[in-house]
């Protein structure tokens, strides 16, 4: 007998995590707008968004005309909205726990429903065709794999330490991707040598590692 399991319509905080400074200007006025005044949720914590919303605004603007002196506060700002938007975010998930529904009119990212039916299916493989490459930007690489049918997310890792060590690997995303293809991976250490890995994300959770590759970046 094939039993269905309807997954919980869920708030995507990885999306919240991975705002960039304009985005992240775009969801707090989103947010602000769907939920000041919302007959259904009350009693939520919007000053705090709104007032770091406003410092955000501020030091993007500036940035943007070249005052590069308000980058570190732009980092500040957007590290206080999406705490904020996450402070939110588990307000109105937890008021709309019975009534899922109304998490639509939020205003915030939801996680794709996924309706689960589980059977005998083809486990998650070890990644194939697995690259890592530099590309024309200091910093930064580019990682790719063969896809998996029975893969519905893929993760990635970096370190620039003994990658034997399991606990010196950084995951590349505070989420997993929905693609293997033409990962970018910024922020790293120019000059210096990066070893990656990757692995298919299924219904029964992750599978194994990809072999690692160690390039040098520029």
């Amino acid at each position: 007998m094939t039993v269905q399991v309807t997954t919980p319509t869920l708030i995507n905080l990885g999306t919240l995590a991975s705002l960039g400074p304009s985005e992240a200007v775009a969801m707090k006025d989103t947010v602000l707008n769907a939920l000041s005044k919302h007959p259904f949720f009350k009693d939520l914590p919007l000053d705090p968004l709104a007032a770091a919303g406003t410092g955000l605004e501020q030091s993007v603007r500036l940035t943007g005309l070249g005052d590069y002196s308000k980058i570190a506060d732009r980092t500040m700002y957007l590290c206080s909205v999406i705490k904020e938007l996450t402070r939110v975010a588990f307000h109105v998930q937890v008021q709309a726990m019975d009534e899922e529904s109304q998490l639509h009119t939020s205003g915030f990212p939801l996680v794709e429903r996924r309706t689960r039916v589980p059977k005998n299916r083809e486990a998650v493989k070890p990644l194939t065709g697995f690259t890592a490459t530099n590309i024309d930007e200091p910093g930064a690489a580019l990682l790719g794999a063969d896809s998996q049918d029975a893969a519905f997310g893929y993760q990635f890792q970096f370190t620039k330490l003994d990658p034997a060590v399991e606990e010196n690997w950084v995951d590349d995303a505070p989420a997993p991707h929905r693609t293997c293809k033409k990962i970018v991976v910024r922020g790293l250490d120019s000059l210096s040598r990066y070893s990656f890995r990757g692995r298919g994300i299924g219904d029964d959770g992750p599978g194994p590692w990809s072999k690692v590759i160690t390039i040098p970046i520029t």
